[in-house]
């Protein structure tokens, strides 16, 4: 569905085809949800059909399979979290386990209302001898927001040729927010500051969250910054709340998929280490989490929405980890990767040159400098998509895009009604994920459907005709100095993917949709 050419290609199915293809057959959803019965517990199967959620007391589930739950308070953002002692797997009977491929035993859930937890210090520059600067000219926004010296949205919406695509007019975007929150009154703020008009916005509470978050932080706040930056006249923004556990991540998109109309678009700015998410040594929990965030991933797919995720801050190290690695989710294959660049504009805000996204020469790691992650992924194979590219071995190469990510100079960012900076592959995947969302608003208009997920696209594009991709072939993500970097070349590298793309020109050279449609697709 996402390969131009295919007969098949931007085809896609609504919910229930999804579900009925892809998902339990009615046998197996019947026989699970009797043997759960038979346990004293009760099911949930979600709409998708890929997973259920048991739920009982905690004496129910020690009864029903032996187990030993126990729970621990986490004050931020105030939840109580229950696990299997010693993250052990849990035992299913022989029957039940015949039905099962994962178990995620992990819940959290509300206490009291959240405690406020402090927002991040702005990061603290070393005096060094001219950093980089914004040197084009700042475009519609605040005094407040200007006075930061970062690039104005409107700035790089015409560097990057968005601007000529539209301003976003009956496009949606979903945000995954882990435990965060955007406040109303930082949203209201960043509203009145650039101008923007009036906006729909919908919040997707996760399992067992019975009250918000609380006060919001760098994460939450950059990623709703880009998305209005980059698409001011945008239709819908919808907030999916997750708890900040890689094993529950998964839930956050799940919503997404269930969600009526569903967004064009989900942006994902969180990142862990893949080892620690995905290895052997990784809890069961935190395994069955990212399987379940693969299938969800797919799914979305299928449905017609995009996924963006951050390649990660770190460079070549593994999420800040002393060794090599990239950053889980954004290491899936079922998602566009998105890492980072350093972008020179001039007067006139026209791109006078890009590089790899590394502000350690001028901020130390630990004052918050980083580099835009990228390298091969351990435990994903390399997708088809990605065929050709001259890549040793046969794994998952990150990133596939990148974008501005570097804090000289960065973006401006509303928290506590104070404007600030702040940069990284946080901004990229909202950023991109608009762009995209742009692109989907206008063929919609069009009568054509959205374009999905875009990675057969992009590298379909980038060989067919590179005047799409603006090429990254300077600079490095060397993080520590005993951990080795990547270095941009021409074409597809380790450090920024397949470059930038130039939007008005990959919007001009969209293949047209399949032929093939419904149960004739041959899907199955």
């Amino acid at each position: 569905m996402q390969q131009p050419g295919s007969p098949t290609y931007r085809r896609f199915l609504s919910l229930a085809q999804i579900s009925a293809r892809y998902g339990a057959t009615p046998a197996t959803r019947s026989a699970f949800s009797a043997d759960i019965r038979r346990l004293g517990l009760r099911a949930r199967i979600d709409p998708s059909g890929v997973f259920a959620r048991v739920s009982g007391t905690v004496a129910e589930f020690d009864r029903a399979f032996d187990a030993h739950v126990t729970s621990q308070f986490v004050n931020y953002p105030n939840l109580e979290n229950y696990q299997l002692r010693g993250h052990r797997t849990l035992r299913l009977p022989q029957d039940l386990g015949a039905l099962v491929v994962e178990v995620d035993a992990s819940y959290a859930h509300s206490q009291t209302t959240p405690v406020a937890r402090p927002a991040r210090a702005a990061q603290a520059k070393p005096a060094l001898a001219d950093p980089p600067r914004n040197l084009g000219t700042w475009t519609r926004g605040c005094a407040a927001a200007r006075a930061t010296g970062a690039y104005s949205f409107g700035q790089v919406r015409h560097a990057y040729g968005i601007q000529s695509l539209g301003n976003g007019a009956g496009a949606s975007v979903a945000i995954l927010n882990a435990g965060e929150d955007s406040p109303a009154q930082d949203i209201s703020e960043n509203a009145r500051c650039f101008r923007y008009p009036a906006l729909r916005s919908r919040t997707l509470r996760t399992d067992g969250q019975t009250a918000p978050f609380g006060r919001g932080t760098f994460e939450p706040q950059e990623d709703l910054a880009l998305v209005r930056g980059m698409a001011p006249g945008l239709r819908s923004l919808t907030f999916t709340k997750a708890w900040a556990d890689p094993s529950l991540l998964f839930l956050g998109a799940s919503q997404v998929l269930a969600e009526r109309p569903r967004p064009d678009v989900l942006s994902i700015s969180y990142g862990f280490c893949e080892r620690d998410v995905r290895g052997p040594g990784a809890p069961p929990d935190a395994r069955a989490g990212a399987g379940l965030m693969d299938a969800i991933l797919v799914r979305l797919g299928l449905a017609g929405v995009g996924t963006f995720a951050s390649a990660g801050d770190s460079g070549s190290t593994c999420n800040g980890a002393r060794f090599a690695g990239v950053a889980w989710p954004g290491s899936s294959p079922y998602l566009t990767s998105v890492g980072g660049t350093r972008l020179v504009l001039d007067k006139a805000n026209r791109r006078v040159h890009e590089v790899v996204w590394n502000d350690l020469p001028w901020m130390s790691e630990a004052n918050g400098g980083g580099a835009g992650g990228g390298g091969f992924s351990a435990f994903s194979s390399r997708p088809p998509y990605q065929s050709g590219l001259g890549l040793p071995g046969g794994r998952r190469a990150v990133p596939d895009i990148s974008a501005a990510a570097s804090n000289f100079p960065a973006w401006p960012v509303v928290i506590d009604n104070q404007w600030v900076t702040d940069g990284g592959t946080s901004a990229t995947a909202p950023l991109m994920a608009s762009a995209f969302a742009i692109i989907d608003a206008r063929q919609r208009a069009a009568h054509l459907p959205p374009l999905g997920p875009v990675d057969g696209l992009l590298y379909y594009l980038r060989a067919t005709d590179p005047r799409t991709f603006y090429d990254i072939v300077s600079g490095d993500n060397r993080y520590y100095p005993s951990v080795p970097g990547w270095r941009a070349h021409l074409g597809y590298d380790l450090a920024s993917g397949l470059g930038v793309p130039q939007f008005a020109q990959l919007a001009r050279a969209l293949p047209a949709p399949g032929q093939s449609i419904g149960a004739e697709s041959g899907l199955g």
